[in-house]
């Protein structure tokens, strides 16, 4: 829409129900209880026969909201959706209520309406009459706006009065728990429920598995959440920590940070209002609660969990991902089933799952790779000097490659150059100096320079951080490699930092004798092993008693 023309067209006796418009509707409701969502039908009712009742509106589609707040928009996923749809161009005008409907923060309200005009899309707010082309919109708008806004704060704080009030009197916030039913203000235990909370405290203080897996294994036994789906570890999280299974009165655990965000924080212990009362029965005993309880505080408290997790992998499974089949391509698997789980063996994946006939790759013991990358690596740390060197120098090669002459005070000059012009550039718009026209054609030239010379300024910072992390890596490498010298004791974390693949073939066909083409991490030539799987012949030091090393180690 051209807000001008239309202003003009308005000026002169028109009204909106005479223009040929494409038109959408808002409706929200805050809550999900029957009565509101009867009034939502009915405005949906009402706005459709509004629009089709004028023969000059064409009716683009309705963008509702259910019980979502109004003092926010980045939870409505109808709202952002017009929002989208107006900037494409597919609506002319939106219908709502109320202001307090669109939104009840004022600076929302301004903003989208603002940004929706600019657009060539009205709002007209049904109840208010206001219509956001008039030209005094902005100022009742923001008296509206701010009132709807109030009206919420008083709310808040209505309701933070309500709870109070309950705390002071001993009343029981809030209504059913899962395992409770709460009735005549107090709790009685739901059995169909009680068994999910004590599966879930009893396995959990075992610590036989995380909350992740209890969720599991309750949906396994046929207990789901109300949407049919199983409980996540976060809600499971919740019921662990909640004082009310041991029997505990609770209020103020929490409070809303800000009234139109609806953040809310955490209350200080001191603060928090616990303690046991005898209308809420126990599911659990206190001393299992607190058992649960101190263990996933701990667990909270240990985020090295997770590396310490992947250090146990990496040890078990530094194989993983490195070796792959020359027949077939495909990756070897560890085999460690109770039968060799103190002899574990590597197979090709194809020849694991499909059999001899789809792949016949050399079945390969652990210990056997274990004996042939320890003594490859204890030829590299024959050799450190040398070999620190070449890979650092490496590294530093790489690192050099980033570094170049880029003067960002000069980028950043002609960026403050081309923004001086295009302020002038406006200043000559504004002044009737030159037309629409022209300055769109020079302001879309500055924009293109401005975007060029801002992309060059993102891709030497992404360099800049290339560059930082090759430097880490280098510091880190040049630290192992100095600290890290017992090979067999650090034998995964070397394979893991310097292996890029091992390819695994059979020499003539005979899956006894193979050879190992090892590539580095790092640019150098590969090096090929022969093995011979004789176990009998692989009791010493391999690579130099019964392997045919073909590379020259001195060399690195």
């Amino acid at each position: 829409m051209d807000v001008k023309k239309t202003r003009e067209e308005l000026r002169k006796g028109k009204t909106i129900y005479d223009m040929n418009l494409r038109v959408g509707y808002y409706a929200r409701v805050s809550t999900d209880k029957d009565d509101q969502l009867n009034s939502l039908e009915n405005q949906q009712n009402y706005f459709e026969e509004m629009i089709s009742e004028n023969k000059n509106w064409t009716l683009v589609r309705g963008y509702i909201d259910e019980g979502i707040s109004g003092t926010a928009v980045n939870k409505r996923d109808s709202f952002l959706k017009m929002i989208e749809d107006a900037t494409l161009g597919k609506i002319d005008l939106i219908l709502t209520k109320e202001i307090s409907r669109f939104s009840r923060n004022t600076v929302d309200s301004i903003k989208y309406t603002e940004y929706l005009l600019k657009n060539g899309v009205i709002v007209y707010f049904l109840s208010d009459n206001l219509n956001t082309i008039q030209e005094d919109a902005e100022f009742r708008l923001t008296i509206m706006s701010s009132l709807a806004q109030d009206e919420v704060r008083k709310l808040s704080e209505r309701v933070k009065f309500g709870v109070n009030r309950m705390i002071k009197d001993g009343k029981l916030i809030g209504g059913n728990l899962t395992g409770y039913f709460k009735k005549n203000g107090r709790y009685e235990i739901n059995p169909k429920e009680s068994p999910i909370i004590e599966y879930l405290f009893t396995t959990y203080a075992s610590g036989s598995m995380g909350l992740k897996k209890i969720g599991e294994e309750l949906a396994n036994m046929g207990y789901l959440n109300s949407k049919g789906e199983a409980y996540s570890g976060t809600t499971l999280a919740k019921f662990l920590t909640n004082p009310r299974y041991k029997g505990y009165y609770t209020a103020r655990l929490t409070e809303v940070e800000d009234y139109k965000t609806h953040k809310k924080k955490k209350v200080p212990k001191d603060k928090q209002v616990i303690y046991k009362d005898e209308r809420i029965p126990a599911i659990v005993s206190e001393e299992l609660w607190d058992k649960a309880n101190l263990l996933h505080e701990k667990r909270k408290k240990l985020p090295s969990r997770h590396i310490l997790n992947r250090e146990e992998h990496i040890k078990k499974y530094k194989y993983s991902c490195k070796l792959y089949c020359k027949d077939c391509g495909a990756v070897f698997i560890r085999n460690g089933g109770s039968n060799r789980s103190n002899n574990p063996v590597w197979s090709c994946k194809t020849y694991k799952i499909d059999g001899v006939s789809k792949c016949a790759s050399p079945n390969i013991k652990e210990s056997y790779l274990d004996k042939i990358f320890i003594d490859l690596f204890s030829n590299f740390i024959k050799n450190k000097k040398q070999y620190l060197t070449l890979v650092l120098n490496e590294y530093r090669n790489i690192i050099d490659e980033f570094s170049s002459d880029f003067d960002i005070e000069e980028i950043s000059g002609k960026i403050a150059n081309i923004e001086k012009q295009k302020d002038k550039l406006l200043d000559l718009s504004i002044k009737g100096m030159i037309d629409d026209f022209e300055f769109k054609k020079r302001n879309d030239k500055f924009n293109v320079e401005l975007s060029n010379l801002q992309k060059q300024l993102v891709d030497h910072s992404q360099s800049d951080l290339e560059e930082e992390k090759l430097k880490k890596k280098l510091e880190n490498l040049e630290n192992s490699l100095n600290t890290k010298l017992n090979i067999k004791e650090n034998l995964s974390y070397l394979i893991n930092l310097l292996v890029e693949k091992v390819e695994v073939e059979k020499i003539n066909g005979d899956r006894k004798n193979i050879r190992l083409k090892v590539f580095y991490d790092f640019n150098t030539s590969a090096i090929d092993i022969d093995v011979n799987l004789n176990e009998n012949n692989l009791l010493k030091s391999p690579c130099t008693k019964n392997l045919a090393c073909q590379g020259n180690f001195s060399a690195l």
